[in-house]
């Protein structure tokens, strides 16, 4: 990974640079690289586009505020970029699944992309509200949700997807809850649940839908959910909790019909 430290420095400016709009240009000048170079470099090692990531970073920090402050989200929009408290609200729900609107009110979703940490050892991430949450709700079970087969669909359908996942999760689980996006289609619910039952009547009522149609733009799409559960044995220091709870999720997850 030492031959990453042009990465690592782009990474260390656009944290710096959150929430103000530093350019790609301004990002790859800041590590010495090109701007090709720069953006192959985020593909091939993260998976992002440098837009994407910066989108998601930015829509992470919105969260913060939402969650600490009184801030409005028309103030946030302009803080973060965005001309309108429409397109804000566009970004954040493609990042969180939720509208800021909503999520002020309760129904609070947050996608685990934290700054990434590029070393000998590997690329890492600290996920803090997450590893938080679950050391709070020790001995209670962990539900993990995928949606299944979004590949074949739009953008926009699948924006819609997560959301209705999302908007299923919610209405059967307690206040106390919290639910992470751990992944692109991937969300785990930390419950207050320790008995066996309780995690079962909600995994149920969540799939219970499973095969409904939702529309957009006139056409159907069936929506499907696979589910896993299991107690919370985990540490806080677990090395890359949310990419193990997705492959737990994603691979060992049984589709109910």
């Amino acid at each position: 990974m030492q031959n990453y430290f042009e990465l690592t420095n782009a990474l260390e400016y656009i944290e710096n640079q959150i929430p103000g709009n530093c350019t790609q240009a301004d990002i790859a000048k800041s590590a010495c690289v090109s701007l090709s170079a720069l953006q192959k470099m985020f593909r091939y090692v993260l998976g992002y586009s440098i837009n994407e990531y910066i989108l998601k970073r930015k829509m992470i920090m919105a969260v913060a505020e939402l969650e600490h402050s009184s801030v409005s989200i028309s103030e946030l929009a302009l803080k973060y970029g965005y001309n309108s408290t429409e397109a804000f609200s566009r970004a954040f729900l493609q990042v969180n699944c939720v509208l800021p609107s909503d999520y002020r009110k309760g129904k609070k979703v947050q996608a685990v992309f934290t700054p990434v940490h590029i070393n000998d050892a590997g690329i890492g991430r600290d996920f803090t509200a997450l590893t938080e949450a679950i050391h709070n709700a020790e001995d209670c079970y962990i539900v993990c949700f995928d949606v299944a087969d979004t590949n074949k669909i739009s953008r926009e359908a699948r924006n819609l997807a997560l959301m209705e996942t999302v908007n299923r999760i919610h209405t059967h689980m307690i206040q106390e809850m919290r639910i992470f996006r751990i992944g692109r289609n991937e969300f785990v619910t930390i419950t207050s649940f320790s008995e066996i039952s309780d995690v079962k009547h909600l995994v149920s009522k969540v799939l219970e839908h499973n095969g409904n149609t939702f529309s957009i733009k006139g056409d159907l799409f069936s929506l499907f959910i696979r589910s896993w559960y299991g107690k919370n044995v985990l540490k806080a220091e677990t090395i890359n909790i949310a990419e193990m709870l997705r492959q737990k999720v994603k691979y060992q997850g049984v589709m109910k019909l």
